[in-house]
């Protein structure tokens, strides 16, 4: 004869679920931060260049205390235009600067599906577990 799970058995099995579930979810849609990657801060556009050439425009950002001309990806803007731009993680040496409007701060999507893909399989695995460790019921009498 099969042992019956009490109701606190599974009381605690749908609370693990349940758990796992809001973690998942959790995972998926908290925006993640992107500390020590880059940090957001105001350049002024010292030579502008047209959107119909191959160029950049260049612009003025103070990093560690220095101030730097570097190039930014993008055009179009006007001469002494203050633009918020996303610095590199790195700034020891060449780099170019991203407008903060045109980077997303939140994790990739693709990052944020393969979290829920790992949550997932971890939940199947975990089930599967659960199934084989129940004890299988006898279909043959003996007599």
């Amino acid at each position: 004869m099969a042992v019956r799970r009490s109701p606190v058995t599974w009381g605690l099995v749908l609370l693990v679920v349940a758990l796992v579930g809001l973690g998942t979810a959790v995972a998926v849609w908290w925006p993640l931060s992107g500390a020590g990657e880059r940090i957001r801060v105001t350049a002024t556009v010292v030579k502008p260049a047209s959107c119909g050439k191959k160029e950049l425009d260049q612009v003025e950002v103070t990093v560690d205390g220095k101030v730097r001309t570097v190039p930014l990806d993008g055009c179009g803007h006007r001469e002494r235009e203050s633009v918020d731009v996303l610095l590199p993680a790195d700034t020891s040496g060449d780099f170019t600067v991203q407008t903060a409007g045109a980077v997303s701060d939140a994790a990739p999507l693709s990052q944020r599906l393969e979290t829920l893909m790992l949550c997932l399989s971890g939940l199947a695995g975990g089930f599967y577990v659960y199934l084989i460790s129940k004890p299988v019921p006898r279909l043959i009498s003996a007599g």
